[in-house]
């Protein structure tokens, strides 16, 4: 799963990015701190949780993990909810929390100042909205229902994303997506 959360810390340096949000900042800022670093940065890619700089090496990420969790299957309702079901291969330890996100591809940005003045940016799977849930244990499966922002912008979603885990900074332990119209 791949999705790009703006972050607005940058916005101070004579561009705000359209796309920042204050929450993603506060989330990267939980995950900075999680990762022993002393610093805030937008690291290029983080694979299960940890940051990943092999690419610029050219190297492949690392395997995916081999244990079964189980399987997530999210199904879009009327009314812009999002129902997640979660049914784990084994009990998992404490809560779980659903997320979901809103993604928007083929977005552009016309950059009027800051250190990419003049430049036309472009984006894929950019995080929109994200809305997150405890999830709740039903028998042997989990479940949450998300709503989704009904306020579309000028940016309309063409992706969806969801992943589970079991603490704010913990790494997902499962995570599923699409398309919602190509």
């Amino acid at each position: 799963m791949s999705l790009s959360s703006h972050v607005d810390y940058w916005d101070g340096l004579g561009w705000p990015d359209r796309f920042a949000k204050p929450e993603f900042t506060q989330r990267q800022r939980r995950y900075a701190s999680s990762w022993d670093r002393g610093a805030v940065y937008t690291p290029a890619f983080v694979v299960n949780g940890k940051e990943w700089s092999g690419f610029f090496n050219r190297e492949l990420p690392p395997r995916a993990r081999s244990e079964k969790v189980g399987v997530l299957a999210v199904a879009l309702k009327a009314g812009n909810e999002a129902v997640g079901t979660f049914s784990p291969e084994n009990s998992p330890r404490g809560p779980l929390k659903l997320e979901v996100a809103l993604l928007g591809t083929n977005l552009q940005s016309d950059v009027k100042r800051g250190e990419n003045s003049g430049r036309k940016l472009n984006h894929d799977f950019v995080a929109l909205h994200l809305a997150k849930i405890d999830m709740t244990k039903q028998g042997n499966h989990w479940t949450g229902t998300v709503l989704l922002s009904t306020n579309a912008e000028t940016d309309k979603p063409t992706a969806l994303a969801a992943w589970i885990k079991p603490a704010e900074t913990a790494p997902p332990i499962q995570a599923t997506g699409g398309w919602l119209r190509r």
